[in-house]
């Protein structure tokens, strides 16, 4: 084929997406005089309601002056301006739902038509599902390598120069289950961008989310991935560490953008809301646990030390638990995030039931910590109830 036949070919192609963008344009300008006209409807019928509300006050207050007894007259009027107050609160309510509702479906028909401004970017789109694929298949290699070889491949399972003491032990099967968490968030992630059923979530991956997204899950994925190839001592520490923070900074980029969206749909709550805050919890506990085991590493003593080092080494481990408890105490205030704070109690809570009914130091702050977190969520969704969760009514006067 020649180039001029080429460039008529896409002068076509051209031509013809232009008039698919304004056929729907037009749709939406119908559907939109349609709801604005039923709105004016509503408020002439409204505003004759009210009118004849007001007549039937005026008629009342006739009659209230024509009567004899002040007191008989303040009696009979008070029950039934009372009602009349009432009608009308109960019309604007009405109202107001109404058009909630009318707003509601109008902009999930606009929808379609603010998904053909975003451009697919088919890069990321690639990239994002194999972000996907990589956390499942790295975090379900540690799991069963971790269940065959009966001992933990993350960092988690880092053991101090053959002290039981200098080890923060933890509950398998719970670390289990947040590892199983993280992949079922994956698979479902994976699977609504690959159909691209969902207008809002497929917005967030090409907009907010991005490539910062992506090599978050990349950096998590390399995590497990280096304590399934190497042995967990403290070099490997050391590069969790740094991968870690890496993690987080890039994290941080689209965090706050995430938590400020309102009204999201149930794809986009689950997958993306629900998830970063998760992700962000365990990274950050990540960094922390890492950090105290480099700390703790550092502590050497001989027998006639032993009481001190005990100190040293159980102030480390309250001091961690204390920084992730603050930080989701800070989450909480600014962002009402409780799925960031459920997930640092959960881990906490992991340190808390291996050490079963022991009273020790450690055990007693640990619950004391978790019951903080667990009190500071309740408290939060009773305040706030849907807001909680990034959902607001839109009410119109």
């Amino acid at each position: 084929m020649s180039q001029e036949e080429l460039e008529a070919q896409a002068q076509n192609l051209i031509n013809q997406a232009l008039e698919e963008i304004k056929e729907k344009e037009e749709i939406i300008r119908k559907k939109s005089s349609k709801v604005i006209k039923e709105i004016k409807k509503e408020d002439l019928e409204n505003e004759n309601k009210e009118n004849k509300i007001e007549k039937q006050n005026t008629v009342v207050n006739q009659n209230i002056e024509r009567s004899d007894s002040l007191s008989s007259s303040d009696s009979d009027s008070s029950p039934q301006d009372n009602s009349d107050e009432e009608k009308i609160e109960e019309s604007k309510n009405v109202k107001n739902r109404k058009i909630n509702r009318k707003l509601k479906t109008s902009m999930a028909s606009d929808s379609s038509l603010e998904n053909l401004m975003v451009r697919e970017n088919i890069y990321i789109k690639i990239a994002t599902l194999v972000s996907c694929i990589i956390c499942v298949a790295t975090i379900g290699l540690n799991i069963i390598k971790s269940i065959m070889s009966n001992e933990l491949t993350l960092t988690f399972g880092y053991k101090r120069k053959n002290k039981e003491f200098g080890e923060i032990l933890m509950n398998r099967p719970m670390i289990y289950i947040l590892l199983s968490v993280i992949i079922i968030f994956n698979l479902g992630l994976f699977i609504f961008i690959l159909l691209g059923s969902d207008h809002m979530l497929t917005k967030l991956i090409y907009t907010d989310l991005n490539w910062y997204f992506i090599l978050t899950q990349i950096a998590l994925g390399f995590q497990f991935l280096i304590t399934i190839l190497w042995k967990i001592d403290l070099w490997t520490i050391n590069v969790c560490l740094s991968v870690s923070m890496l993690a987080i900074l890039i994290l941080s980029f689209y965090f706050s953008e995430i938590k400020r969206k309102k009204n999201m749909s149930k794809p986009t709550f689950i997958f993306v809301y629900i998830y970063v805050s998760i992700l962000f919890s365990f990274i950050a506990y990540l960094i922390l646990f890492n950090i105290s085991c480099i700390l703790m590493e550092n502590i050497e003593g001989d027998v006639a030390e032993d009481q001190k080092e005990d100190k040293l080494i159980s102030a480390i481990k309250i001091l961690i638990n204390s920084i992730q408890t603050i930080l989701s105490f800070v989450l909480l205030t600014y962002y009402k995030d409780v799925f960031f704070s459920f997930t640092s109690g959960y881990i906490e809570s992991m340190v808390f039931v291996h050490f079963n009914t022991e009273f020790s130091t450690v055990n007693i702050v640990l619950l004391v910590l978790v019951c903080a977190l667990a009190l500071g969520i309740i408290l939060t969704i009773v305040r706030y109830r849907k807001k909680t969760f990034g959902y607001e009514d839109i009410i119109l006067l």
